[in-house]
């Protein structure tokens, strides 16, 4: 939402003077003519020529050009500003405060509103439960951003939408299974984690609820064990 400017450039402007071959022959036509071309080149919003083409009409009727009957059907640029003005000035803010933080029911997305969320889940690691961020065994023929993608296709039924920030990881974390799932063959794994924003879609089934929560950076403490949250804060970004 940058400001519109509504200046001519310097260059066209003194084009305008040099090029126009009737500027001695008609000088009403060339000045009208400068000032269409003007227009066109110009950076002026539709409001600003509404408001131009408004201040024509007005001299015009100063001239007795203008025509009664067509005053009845425009909205002045005026009249335009002031009823928006008011519609400004009556507009109250939503509150920013949830009934999810009331509740701080941390399964729901619609809490902390001004804080960017992240998703973790509940998984069953050994005879432990613990909280992480969604994650699957990389297949055979998957690239690692494949195997993210269907981790969260999977883990939300087809029912969410993210956008994934590049091919490349943005993490991993190392680790050791529980022994009573460790085997000679297989101690333990890398994880690699990427980043992803959410557009639109939320888990649909209630059942999932005690499986999941939406949690800002400084809320990640109260699941995430240590080790795990200090490779995990190492690339997230609260903005």
């Amino acid at each position: 939402m940058a400001p519109v400017g509504c200046v001519v450039p310097s260059a066209a402007a003194a084009g305008l003077e040099t090029a126009d071959p009737f500027a001695g022959r008609d000088g009403g036509s060339a000045t009208a003519s400068r000032f269409e071309i003007e227009i066109e080149r110009s950076l002026y919003s539709d409001h600003e020529l509404r408001a131009l083409d408004e201040a024509q009409r007005m001299a015009k009727r100063k001239d007795d050009l203008y025509e009664e009957e067509d005053e009845r059907k425009i909205l002045m640029v005026q009249d335009l500003e002031d009823m928006w003005e008011q519609k400004f000035l009556q507009f109250k803010p939503g509150a920013r405060i949830t009934e999810a933080d009331k509740k701080n029911d941390r399964t729901s997305l619609h809490r902390k509103l001004d804080r960017n969320l992240v998703l973790l889940v509940k998984e069953k690691l050994g005879d432990q439960d613990v909280w992480m961020l969604p994650q699957a065994e990389w297949q055979p023929g998957e690239t690692l951003r494949g195997t993210a993608e269907r981790v969260l296709a999977t883990l939300s039924e087809n029912n969410m939408e993210a956008k994934f920030l590049g091919n490349a990881p943005c993490g991993h974390y190392k680790f050791k299974f529980p022994q009573a799932i460790r085997t000679e063959s297989s101690l333990g794994a890398k994880v690699f984690f990427f980043k992803a924003l959410l557009r639109t879609g939320d888990f649909s089934q209630a059942e999932k609820k005690g499986h999941h929560v939406w949690v800002s950076k400084d809320e990640l403490g109260d699941y995430l064990k240590p080790k795990y949250l200090a490779q995990v804060r190492r690339f997230l970004l609260d903005l």
